[in-house]
């Protein structure tokens, strides 16, 4: 697990988002569309994690708890590079103190019947044949969340973190509750712990090797959070997970414009020609990154159109905040690929 994601075969990273709840007892996490956006963006950038964009699924707002399950369980049995699972929203424990993922129609006071159950989760991993398996789980969790994943809650990450070639990254210990910032930032704010890893792996940490672990990432991450104040973060992997280069470290005096390889893209054109220009296959994918985006854009457009016609103001609210993500993505694409071609 040392080497490069070019040594994968086919790879998907699956990136969940939930921000808007039918029930009141669950507060609206409006950071977590523009969370899912930078991850998205952080996984597709061809400097640093170079996903291909069809690769990197993004499953907003999801209300049918057996539909995602099955939907994980699938992606996950036909992946057999890296299967990376990315949450960000509410997560919630039954009184079992097992923990679920909160979805859209999730019912505060049933979380094991209405929420996405750990052990759905487990079992995709499970039944994957991939070589590595990544969960990073960005939670927010109410004061009973905490006092359940304080006892044998904890088990429920060890439990997946026993699946060989796992690793796991959450936003807090089992004890603390995740830090998202107050409502009337998170419009144009990721959640805390995501703003943060986002940061790190666009940064980079000087003195580490061309191409970032888990190993390195961790710890770095942590002292961040902490110093600020901020809960935590934890960890738990087997094998030598830890070791999956996630991005390329751009703190590194030897990469200028480093070509990466995706995870299922094909180990050929690996270097970027004299002088540091980005290679053909790297042009290629910043310009398809390009088109894919303005392709979801008019998507976007005619829901939001579809959605102000129906009357439908809720979604029509979402629909817009996906867009002005989306949209900014577009551009800082569209002036990669105008550095590329310079």
């Amino acid at each position: 697990m040392a080497t490069s994601p070019s040594s994968y075969g086919t790879s998907r990273a699956v990136l969940v988002g939930v921000s808007d709840y039918a029930h009141s007892g669950f507060t609206p996490v409006r950071a977590a569309d523009n969370s899912v956006a930078a991850m998205q963006a952080l996984l597709s950038d061809p400097d640093l994690c170079g996903w291909p964009l069809d690769s990197v699924i993004v499953i907003s707002n999801p209300g049918s708890v057996s539909e995602l399950g099955i939907r994980l369980t699938e992606l996950a049995r036909e992946t057999t590079g890296v299967l990376l699972l990315y949450f960000v929203g509410h997560g919630v424990v039954t009184e079992r103190a097992e923990l679920c993922l909160a979805l859209s129609s999730t019912h505060p006071d049933h979380p094991g019947i209405s929420g996405l159950r750990w052990e759905t989760i487990r079992h995709a991993f499970l039944s994957s044949p991939a070589r590595v398996r990544i969960g990073i789980l960005d939670c927010c969790f109410s004061g009973r969340a905490i006092e359940a994943l304080s006892g044998t809650g904890d088990q429920a990450l060890a439990d997946l973190a026993d699946i060989r070639g796992s690793y796991i990254l959450t936003a807090s210990r089992s004890n603390r509750a995740a830090h998202v910032p107050p409502a009337h930032e998170q419009h144009a704010a990721c959640t805390t712990f995501t703003a943060e890893l986002r940061d790190l792996i666009r940064t980079g940490i000087p003195g580490k090797a061309d191409w970032l672990t888990f190993s390195d990432i961790y710890p770095e991450l942590r002292q961040r959070l902490t110093t600020k104040g901020f809960p935590a973060p934890d960890r738990r992997g087997t094998d030598t997970a830890d070791q999956f280069r996630f991005a390329a470290n751009a703190a590194s005096r030897h990469i200028s414009r480093l070509s990466t390889q995706a995870p299922d893209s094909p180990a050929s054109d690996p270097t970027p020609a004299a002088g540091g220009a980005p290679s053909p296959m790297v042009r290629r994918a910043a310009e398809q990154l390009v088109r894919d985006l303005q392709d979801r854009v008019h998507k976007l457009i005619a829901d939001l159109q579809d959605a102000r016609a129906a009357g439908d103001t809720d979604k029509a609210a979402s629909t817009e905040r996906q867009l002005e993500g989306v949209r900014a993505l577009l551009q800082q694409a569209i002036k990669t690929r105008t550095e590329f071609r310079s």
